[in-house]
């Protein structure tokens, strides 16, 4: 059995008597007992090490179409999707719900595409008012600073830093939990001291982000649910 510890999220709860482990969106959660020893509760995660792996990837090969089931993952918590017809194509967030109006002047073929197009706008919204936020915090942290922050469409990479100081960001990371997009974020602010990946540079990203191999492998985990 391998000795790498899979990546968790922990809650403690004083109602709780016991751990509880549970494989939900791609992703190991464990609940346990306020006061109990952190080491204690990550052996225990390596004894069931063969079951979560099994769970996970049962998870991976399955494809989850997040419009069909009428849901969206929003940095860590999850959106009601509730679409209508209207006399245009926009969307609007109410709280933990995010409403998707539809031309009744569409064509019916497509109408799949239009929930793609504004899901997609909606998310683009959601990650620059993010990404700018978290990246002006960090850098203040760092004592860095970028030229600007722009989000992309990316197929291949999770965020870039070209020579110029431009920090780029994959929009599908508002999928992720937020604690995973603000390693990436620290990971591109790093570049802008080192553009390699040498030791110094996984010396700075874990001084200022002590989750940074626990996201990485998150995102290795559960990459392929990050899609419309």
């Amino acid at each position: 059995m391998s000795s790498e510890l899979p990546a968790y999220q922990l809650k403690f709860s004083a109602k709780r008597r016991s751990i509880q482990l549970k494989i939900q969106a791609g992703q190991l959660w464990v609940s346990a007992p306020t006061g109990c020893d952190p080491q204690f509760i990550q052996q225990l995660i390596l004894q069931k090490k063969d079951w979560i792996d099994k769970h996970l990837q049962q998870q991976s090969q399955e494809r989850t179409d997040w419009i069909a089931q009428r849901r969206l993952p929003l940095f860590g918590d999850t959106l009601a999707l509730k679409i209508v017809e209207d006399s245009v194509n926009q969307f609007s967030l109410d709280g933990d719900c995010l409403w998707l109006q539809l031309s009744h002047r569409n064509k019916a073929q497509s109408q799949q595409k239009w929930l793609e197009k504004l899901v997609t706008e909606f998310y683009l919204q959601q990650a620059q008012l993010w990404f700018e936020q978290q990246v002006h915090q960090d850098q203040q942290r760092m004592q860095l600073q970028c030229r600007s922050v722009r989000v992309c469409n990316f197929k291949a990479k999770w965020g870039s830093c070209d020579s110029s100081g431009v920090l780029s960001f994959n929009w599908r990371l508002v999928m992720a939990p937020q604690w995973v997009a603000r390693y990436v974020v620290v990971h591109e602010l790093a570049h802008l001291v080192h553009m390699d990946h040498s030791k110094a540079f996984w010396t700075l990203v874990e001084r200022f982000n002590s989750d940074a191999a626990k996201a990485r492998l998150w995102l290795k985990q559960n990459q392929h649910w990050m899609r419309l």
